[in-house]
């Protein structure tokens, strides 16, 4: 320390010289420095160079995440969705057809008119008939009680004049018959007196007598002539025999004949017999012994009984009569005339209904809306029931008809929406599965498969061909890398390359999902690394690979 500070000047000294020493080496070290920097720069540069040349080129493409669906691809035929042939149910010439092929018609359209003009009458001749069957009906219901009950109290009229006619003959029959020969005997004797006083001559009292004849057979002709105009009105109404009626008349006969005789007796009286007058008389006479011969007989005979048997059977007939109306009127008879009006009355309009059918059947029209595809007919042709008018396709809406093999068919079900191309669009067309066959054919063992297409503008026709996409199944939010990528194509044993951060091919095994074109699900793989599509084959797990586009 003593010398320290003995010695300042020194440790000036001495500071100096350490510092001119330091810096004389710093200047001499500086160049060797520079230029092992410069050679370091220049061993770097050949260092990557050589780096570069051993990189591997690869492809790339970054896996993301997105929807996957799995589909059967198959080709059909697209067909209209309903397909009518229109045909004529009667014979004869067509007098309209305002439709062409290839117009648009609606269900109901006229298409085309068959001659009718026949049919117009029978339509008319029907008409005619019905009316009558109806005004028919409604009187029958309206009358028809009416006329049962009057048949009752027709026949209950009718038993009752049976019944009366039959007392008037049992009160009349035998009386008369007795009366007849009282007067047969009394007509007799006065012609056996007028023929003693003609042959004796003519007196005082003869004239009398004679007088008296003539006013008895006039009371009897009376008589006579009453009895036969109530046994005449007792025969019409059926109440005695032929023989009754043939007896009365003859005893008119008779009393007529009588009172004429008598007549001419007064005559001879008055202007005195003569031969032939007396044999007239003696004529008369014999005629009234034959009378009185013929009513003994009559009585004998007791026709009478005869006229009373008829009438009690016609008693018994009217009173069956007025049993059977009441029956009628009890089991109310006129509900089977009404039943049977009202059935001739159907009958007559189901005739009508028949001819207006024919008539409708005249005029064609369209069952369906649609396009008219065919015209078989022209007009003024003979339409003919067997052969069809027109053909109607349905264009609005279509369907593609599929087949489907045996083992795709769990993978599809009614109501999937499909996408169908055809090459008259550039867009995809989506439709429905609505049918699958319930049997398969049994050469292709396929099931028919129907899909409804709608077709508003038009541009898809029947008869084109259609590829169809049926999604089986749909995944979401997977992660989704190029086919390309893939060594290996088992599902369980498939790998990738994946380029990390240094640039190396890293290989790893994925687990592969559905597929889709030239896209793949796979598990193993985030989203966003980065797949080697192309140039994978030749790497090894970490070799350097060098990214090109």
């Amino acid at each position: 320390m003593m010398f320290i500070k003995r010695f300042p000047s020194f440790l000036t000294f001495l500071v100096f010289l350490l510092g001119a020493i330091l810096f004389l080496g710093m200047a001499a070290c500086q160049p060797s420095k520079q230029s092992e920097r410069i050679t370091e720069q220049k061993s770097e540069q050949l260092g990557t160079q050589d780096l570069a040349k051993t990189r591997k080129p690869v492809e790339v493409a970054v896996a993301k995440t997105d929807e996957i669906r799995s589909e059967l691809n198959l080709s059909g035929t697209i067909m209209p969705n309903a397909k009518v042939s229109i045909f004529s149910k009667m014979v004869g010439q067509i007098v309209e057809m305002p439709v062409e092929v290839g117009q648009l018609v609606n269900k109901g359209d006229l298409l085309a008119v068959i001659e009718h003009e026949e049919l117009l009458l029978n339509k008319r001749q029907a008409q005619a008939t019905y009316r009558s069957a109806e005004a028919a009906y409604n009187q029958v219901q309206k009358l028809a009680r009416i006329q049962v009950e009057g048949q009752v109290a027709q026949a209950q009229a009718s038993f009752s004049a049976a019944d009366t006619s039959l007392q008037q003959v049992k009160d009349l029959s035998e009386t008369r018959a007795k009366s007849q020969i009282q007067q047969a005997e009394a007509g007799l004797a006065s012609l056996q007196a007028n023929l003693e006083k003609i042959k004796r001559g003519a007196r005082a009292e003869d004239r009398q007598q004679a007088q008296a004849a003539v006013d008895q057979a006039k009371a009897s002709l009376s008589n006579a002539k009453s009895n036969f105009e109530r046994l005449q009105q007792l025969f019409e109404d059926g109440a005695i025999s032929l023989q009754s009626f043939e007896s009365a008349q003859t005893q008119l006969d008779i009393s007529k004949a009588q009172y004429q005789m008598s007549l001419e007796q007064q005559k001879l009286i008055e202007k005195g017999a003569q031969v032939e007058d007396i044999r007239s008389m003696e004529a008369q006479v014999e005629q009234a012994k034959a009378a009185l011969s013929l009513a003994q007989v009559s009585s004998q005979t007791r026709s009478w009984e005869k006229d009373i048997a008829l009438s009690k059977s016609q008693v018994e007939a009217a009173e069956a009569g007025l049993r059977t109306a009441q029956s009628s009127l009890e089991a109310k008879s006129w509900e089977v005339e009404i039943l049977a009006a009202e059935t001739r009355m159907i009958q007559t309009q189901t005739a009508l209904n028949l001819v207006n059918k024919q008539l409708s059947d005249s005029s064609i029209e369209a069952t369906i809306t649609g396009v008219i595809s065919a015209r078989n007919f022209d007009l003024g042709s003979m339409a003919v029931p067997n052969v069809a008018l027109f053909e109607i396709v349905q264009v609005e809406q279509l369907k593609v008809i599929i087949n489907v093999i045996e083992s795709d068919l769990a993978k599809i079900s009614l109501g999937r929406e499909v996408t169908i191309n055809v090459d008259v669009s550039n867009t995809d067309i989506f439709g429905e599965i609505t049918r699958i066959s319930p049997t398969l054919d049994l050469v292709s063992r396929s099931a028919s498969v129907e899909i409804k297409v709608d077709n508003p503008i038009g541009q898809l026709k029947p008869g084109m061909f259609a590829k169809v996409n049926i999604p089986v199944e749909i995944r979401e939010n997977v992660v989704l890398i190029p086919r390309s990528a893939l060594i290996g194509s088992q599902k369980e044993q498939s790998s990738v390359f994946v380029v990390d951060e240094n640039n190396m091919g890293q290989r790893r095994q994925v687990k592969l999902g559905l597929s889709q074109g030239d896209t793949v699900e796979v598990d193993g793989i985030a989203d966003g690394e980065r797949v080697i599509v192309a140039g994978q084959f030749s790497l090894k797990s970490g070799d350097l690979v060098r990214v090109v586009d």
